[in-house]
């Protein structure tokens, strides 16, 4: 069975493994260690989700609270969500949604979004399974700013 919780400092070494496997299979290098993972998902502004089956970490995800002068309240994002590859396709992922919708409501917030790259589309194929609503309105061109 698989239990989905907040995560806690002691999940930061498991969360920073899976981190680094998702820049991997993105071919980045992740850059973090763990003082930054805690700071950031921990202590910091964004909130983590930990899928875990027994005692075993297979999964988590990343919200985080996007402000929209438009709207109420905050929308949240899910800015990262990641399966052990062994896990995937047994409803981890659907798990870890729900988990970060649950949260969504009991901050009030205004939507709950998440997206996938474009060199991923087994991913999209399992949200539109999943039944999500795709956001099919072009956002713009997007740039990056060197700091």
């Amino acid at each position: 069975m698989i239990m989905i919780s907040k995560a806690t400092p002691k999940d930061v070494p498991d969360l920073l493994a899976m981190i680094r496997k998702l820049c991997a299979f993105h071919g980045d290098t992740c850059q973090i260690g763990l003082a930054e993972t805690q700071a950031r998902l921990i202590d910091g502004p964004l909130m983590a989700l930990v899928a875990r089956q027994n005692s075993t970490a297979v999964g988590y995800a990343v919200v985080e609270p996007r402000w929209q002068p438009m709207n109420a309240g905050d929308a949240l994002d899910i800015a990262h969500l990641f399966v052990e590859e062994q896990h995937r396709g047994r409803g981890v992922g659907r798990a870890l949604i729900a988990k970060a919708r649950d949260h969504a409501a009991e901050v009030e917030a205004c939507w709950l979004t998440i997206g996938t790259a474009p060199e991923n589309p087994s991913a999209a194929a399992a949200y539109r399974a999943m039944g999500l609503d795709e956001i099919t309105k072009p956002m713009g061109a997007r740039f990056k700013v060197p700091v």
